[in-house]
């Protein structure tokens, strides 16, 4: 599955009356995978992809003093006309 699944923040939530969309999705996956894997999940054609990469974090456990290493996590913003919506909480999941 190439889309893992969305990114509901505040920010996220704010910019999809915008038409924009955010997703977690896989680290091989390239824009036109996305674009047509959320066409086929939504039904809805999609304008543009942006896509990056947040790189992972060093956190420290507090209690044993040990490392924690935060993997790095591909996002993709998927932009939508602006008179189409979508509902994230209904994917179509054909398994």
């Amino acid at each position: 599955m190439i889309i893992k699944r969305p990114i509901v923040t505040e920010k996220a939530i704010l910019a999809q009356n915008k038409g924009k969309y955010a997703f977690i999705v896989d680290f091989r996956a390239t824009k036109d995978q996305v674009k047509s894997h959320f066409q086929s999940l939504f039904g809805v054609k999609a304008i543009g992809v942006n896509m990056y990469v947040s790189k992972g974090k060093v956190k420290t456990n507090w209690k044993t003093r040990a490392p924690i290493f935060k993997p790095n996590t591909k996002k993709a913003i998927v932009t939508i006309k602006p008179d189409q919506k979508i509902d994230l909480l209904t994917l179509k999941n054909d398994k």
